[in-house]
């Protein structure tokens, strides 16, 4: 019932416009887990569908909408999410569920606590962007009367900016972001969503590329912490080395140490950090369709063994048994691919 209201309402909008074009797209999961605290508990399903519309205007713009469906469980909508927009070569005008500015821009240097952008998660938001030349840029308001934004009297938001720009082999970002304004009775912003930060912050952040190595040095300040960082990446031969270290103000000291083995069907990947919170995982493709991966994560707290199969045309086969040591991080969601703990069994398609 509603593919045949979406079509419906598209016929209405783009009617006698010859360039419309229409497109749906979704995704569903059927699987088992036999883990009574997890995120699922028996069987359980999921399914995803996105609707897109598109129509080229005579003056060379683009309008297009999307909605998107999330989470249609047993029959329940638990996600709707729409975007608008206006485009053109050069330059765009986003309304609706999409990132904020500096969330879009922003590349940080390790584990920076200073850098804490909001990022859009269920609010509503008006965005803008263009390119000049080596430059671009961008710029948002959350709108103060949408889910999880306190309404203060404000019809926009936490002004968000983000430029990037590249200069032969350096490239520079620059990005910031206001406070929220308290409301009327003084009371401070309050929201639901975890990655709303109603502070102000600001960060630069440059990067290059030198001797086969890949390096980004960072600043940023959210008023509580100044930190600055540094991260590089290098490849030796099937071996790339990540390490990161951060100074924060307030804080402290944080880096990461990691480094990647990729040769044929064999990967492997071992990280760790200031809290010798170390992982070691990997994965062997066994052709036909087949991937096997395995894992010790959590301070080998918890390890998992997992395998996937191709069925072809957009399904896949996932089999997988996780082993919760007590201090995992209590979402059901452990190595790279976030298994639930337990076993689980789960089919899913793309269509």
């Amino acid at each position: 019932m509603k593919n045949v209201l979406l079509a419906s309402t598209a016929v209405v909008l783009f009617a006698g416009a010859a360039a419309a074009e229409i497109t749906f797209s979704g995704s569903a999961d059927l699987g088992y887990n036999d883990n009574a605290a997890g995120d699922n508990d028996g069987f359980y399903s999921d399914l995803d569908v996105t609707a897109g519309l598109s129509v080229a205007l005579d003056n060379g713009l683009t309008a297009a909408a999307s909605l998107n469906l999330d989470d249609l469980g047993n029959g329940t909508d638990d996600g709707t999410v729409y975007e608008l927009s206006l485009t053109s070569e050069t330059a765009g005008l986003y309304y609706g569920d999409t990132n904020f500015a500096a969330q879009n821009v922003w590349v940080g240097a390790g584990d920076m606590a200073g850098d804490n952008f909001s990022e859009a998660d269920g609010e509503e938001a008006l965005r803008g962007e263009a390119t000049f030349g080596a430059v671009s840029a961008q710029v948002s308001y959350a709108l103060a009367d949408s889910a999880g934004v306190r309404n203060t009297g404000d019809d926009l938001q936490q002004l968000s900016i983000g430029a990037a720009a590249d200069f032969g082999n350096v490239n520079v970002v620059v990005a910031y972001q206001e406070a929220f304004s308290t409301a009327a009775d003084g009371t401070a912003y309050n929201t639901a969503n975890g990655d709303i930060n109603d502070a102000e912050v600001f960060g630069l952040s440059v990067g290059t590329s030198f001797g086969g190595a890949d390096v980004r040095l960072a600043f940023a300040d959210n008023g509580t912490d100044e930190s600055t960082g540094i991260s590089v990446a290098y490849p030796v031969g099937p071996v790339t080395i990540n390490a990161s270290y951060a100074e924060n103000s307030t804080a402290g000291e944080r880096w990461d140490l990691g480094a990647t083995y990729a040769n044929g069907p064999v990967s492997v990947t071992v990280e760790t950090d200031e809290n010798d919170d170390w992982s070691l995982e990997g994965s062997y493709d066994a052709g036909n369709g087949i991937m096997a991966y395995a894992g010790v994560v959590d301070a080998g707290d918890d390890f998992y063994v997992a395998g996937t199969y191709d069925l072809g045309s957009g399904a896949s086969l996932l089999v997988s048994f996780v082993e919760d040591g007590g201090t995992a991080n209590g979402d059901d969601e452990v190595g790279a691919n976030d298994y639930q703990i337990g076993t689980t069994v789960e089919v899913s398609f793309a269509f």
